[in-house]
């Protein structure tokens, strides 16, 4: 009679030590400045620095970076490739969805529009998005 053997404890503990060095790419205080940059013009009224909507971005900002990281091993030639472009995007647009969703949540401020909210959200996750994909991708080319 076989053994079975579960192999998700080992699959969980290579993608967190995965994450673990594409963290080493990535500054806290670089994403506090970008979403200070991007997101202050828009909450006026509101105390944007050291809040729950900055603690929100830095949450949102760090699953993009890791997520993108994640895409790195399909980039060939310096590209995603293309099978994996629509899976990307629909990464991007869950992480934007739920991030303007809780801000949107949150902070009534007649400012604050709705569509200008939507886009500087999906901005922001984009961008941290490709910087994860740029450091995994760099990562890659190190190890060769």
């Amino acid at each position: 009679m076989g053994i079975v053997v579960s192999l998700e404890p080992h699959r969980v503990k290579k993608e967190w030590q995965e994450e673990k060095k594409l963290l080493q790419y990535l500054r806290v205080e670089e994403i506090q400045v970008t979403a200070e940059k991007m997101f202050v013009p828009v909450f006026s009224q509101f105390h944007f620095p050291y809040s729950f909507l900055e603690e929100a971005c830095l949450d949102m900002a760090l699953e993009a970076f890791l997520s993108g990281g994640k895409f790195s091993r399909y980039v060939e030639n310096g590209e995603l490739e293309f099978r994996f472009k629509m899976q990307a995007v629909l990464a991007i647009n869950k992480i934007t969805t739920e991030l303007h969703d809780f801000m949107s949540g949150w902070v009534e401020e007649p400012a604050a529009k709705r569509s200008d909210l939507k886009d500087i959200v999906e901005v922001f996750i984009t961008y941290w998005w490709k910087r994860g994909l740029q450091a995994g991708t760099q990562r890659s080319l190190l190890r060769l």
